[in-house]
């Protein structure tokens, strides 16, 4: 056998095993899984992100927020955020769907990311990219 060939080889069984390697440390490294919801129950209560803006989610399918009208939590030209925000969600299995009322942000919805057991929830208009920059976990209590 030649030196080119057994390079050729090396190469392949290097390149065949290093690929999904790479795939795991990628996936490890992002921490992000989408989660299903697909019931009130499983988003009821107070969350919160790191800048201290909250949304308590209610079982009727309201929410009440605090804080987004001095932070950048949904982004994107959204505007019209007061003080006290209120609106309405549906759960709808990774994400749910999110109307804010009296503001103008069309097309926003909530991604879910996690495990089953320990979820987070954020405010995207792109749920295919994850584009999040706030994330909002439970608060306990």
């Amino acid at each position: 056998m030649g030196a080119d060939r057994r390079q050729r080889i090396r190469r392949a069984f290097v390149g065949a095993a290093s690929g999904p390697a790479v795939a795991l440390l990628l996936t490890s490294c992002s921490g992000y899984y989408p989660v299903a919801v697909d019931s009130a129950e499983q988003m009821t209560g107070m969350w919160s992100d790191f800048s201290g803006a909250t949304v308590e989610f209610e079982d009727d399918g309201t929410f009440v927020a605090e804080g987004f009208d001095t932070k950048d939590i949904v982004g994107w030209g959204c505007s019209g955020f007061a003080g006290r925000q209120h609106g309405t969600w549906t759960p709808s299995g990774t994400y749910g769907e999110v109307t804010f009322d009296g503001v103008d942000c069309e097309d926003m919805q909530l991604a879910f990311y996690g495990s089953p057991s320990s979820f987070v929830a954020c405010f995207t208009r792109d749920v295919t990219s994850g584009g999040c920059t706030h994330e909002f976990s439970r608060e306990d209590g």
